[in-house]
C-alpha cells in the first residue's frame, strides 16, 4: 500500500483532533493515526496533490465502487490501486503528461522502481523544477526574463510565491496560480507541452501557450536558460483561456555567431503542427519565428492554415475559427 501521497503537516491541518492528539502523545505522527484510524474513517484531506471531490468526479468507476460500499472512499482507492493506473487526484498533478514529459521517470515507473510519476514529483521532482502538468511552474517561480541591464541574465517573476511553496503554505506554484495568482494578474505565466501530442489549456487573465516542450538549460552569465523543442512529429492542440493568450509558434535559433528564425513543427510537411482553438479576434495573438513575409496564410473552411515558405511550404498551425490573416495582426 503506497502513501507517497500523504502529507503530515497537511493531514493534521485538516484534521485538528489528530493533531492534538499527536501532541498529547497518543500517536507519532499524523501518518500513524491515517494508517491505523484515518484511512478507515473516511478522512480524505491527506494532500494538496488529492482532491476526492475531483477524483470522483473524474472516474465514475470508483463513484460506484465508493456508493456500493467496496471502497471507504476514492482516497482508499487511489492508494490502493489509482496510483499505479496513472489516474489523475487534482488540478496540480497529470501523471500522463509527467511521465510524456520526463522519460526517465516513465522507465522508472515501467521497470517498478517507482510506484508512479507523482511520487517521483513529491520526492523529487519538484526540487528539481520539474512541473506536474503543463502550467511551467519554474517559469511562475523562476527565470521568466532578461534583465534590462544584463540581456543575458534572467530574473525571478514571483519570488514571493516561490518563498511560500518552500515554507509549506502552498503544495506547488500552480495551487498559488489557481487560488490567487491568476486573479492578481501575476507575469511568468506560461503553458507548455511534451515532445509528444499534447493538449494544452490555459487559464487566466494572461497567458503564453506554446504546444512544445520547453526545458531548462545550462547555468550560465548568472541566469539558467530556457529552450524550445521544435514541434518536429507533433500535432499539439492549443486551447486559450478566457484572457488574452499569447500561441507561441517560433523562437530563433543560434546560428555561428548570429540567429535565424526557428518555426516550431517545421520539418514534417502537413503531419505535425498546432491546432489552436477558441482564438479570439483582437485580443489573442500569435508570434511567429521571423516576419509575416516568411509564410503563407491559407483559408480552409472555417480555419486559417499557416504555411512556413521554404523549400516546400511547410504547415505548422491551423488557427480555428479563423479565415483571414488580418484577423491575427
Amino acid at each position: 500500500m503506497s502513501f507517497s501521497v500523504f502529507n503530515e503537516s497537511f493531514y493534521l491541518a485538516h484534521n485538528p483532533d489528530v493533531q492534538t492528539a499527536v501532541k498529547a502523545g497518543f500517536f507519532a505522527s499524523g501518518l500513524e493515526h491515517f494508517q491505523k484510524f484515518g484511512l478507515a474513517e473516511g478522512r480524505v484531506s491527506v494532500s494538496p496533490f488529492y482532491n476526492e471531490q475531483y477524483y470522483l468526479q473524474k472516474n465514475p468507476d470508483v463513484t460506484r465502487a465508493v456508493t456500493s460500499g467496496t471502497f471507504r472512499s476514492g482516497l482508499q482507492h487511489f492508494i490502493l490501486a489509482g496510483e499505479t493506473e496513472g489516474r489523475r487526484a487534482s488540478l496540480l498533478f497529470d501523471e500522463q503528461f509527467y511521465l510524456r514529459k520526463n522519460p526517465d521517470v516513465a522507465a522508472a515507473v515501467t521497470s517498478g522502481n517507482l510506484s508512479s510519476g507523482l511520487t517521483h514529483y513529491l520526492q523529487f521532482g519538484q526540487s528539481e523544477n520539474r512541473s506536474g502538468t503543463s502550467f511551467n511552474e519554474f517559469l511562475y517561480s523562476g527565470v521568466t526574463r532578461p534583465t534590462s541591464a544584463f540581456p543575458f541574465n534572467l530574473e525571478k517573476a514571483n519570488p514571493d510565491v516561490e518563498a511560500a511553496v518552500k515554507a509549506g503554505l502552498f503544495g506547488s506554484t500552480l495551487e498559488h496560480y489557481i487560488k490567487y495568482g491568476q486573479f492578481e494578474n501575476r507575469e511568468g505565466v506560461t503553458f507548455n507541452g511534451t515532445t509528444g501530442n499534447d493538449t494544452v489549456v490555459a487559464f487566466g487573465p494572461l497567458d503564453t501557450i506554446c504546444g512544445v516542450d520547453v526545458y531548462i538549460g545550462r547555468v550560465q552569465y548568472g541566469g539558467e536558460p530556457l529552450y524550445f523543442g521544435n514541434g518536429v512529429n507533433e500535432v499539439d492542440v492549443l486551447f486559450g483561456g478566457n484572457g488574452q493568450d499569447t500561441f507561441v509558434l517560433g523562437g530563433t535559433s543560434k546560428v555561428g555567431m548570429g540567429f535565424k528564425p526557428a518555426p516550431f513543427y517545421q520539418g514534417n510537411g502537413d503531419a505535425d503542427y498546432a491546432w489552436i482553438r477558441n482564438y479570439e479576434i483582437g485580443k489573442d495573438e500569435i508570434v511567429l519565428a521571423g516576419g509575416a513575409s516568411n509564410y503563407d496564410f491559407v483559408q480552409s473552411g472555417d480555419s486559417l492554415n499557416i504555411f512556413f515558405r521554404d523549400k516546400t511550404p511547410d504547415l505548422i498551425a491551423k488557427v480555428e475559427g479563423v479565415i483571414s490573416v488580418n484577423e491575427i495582426q
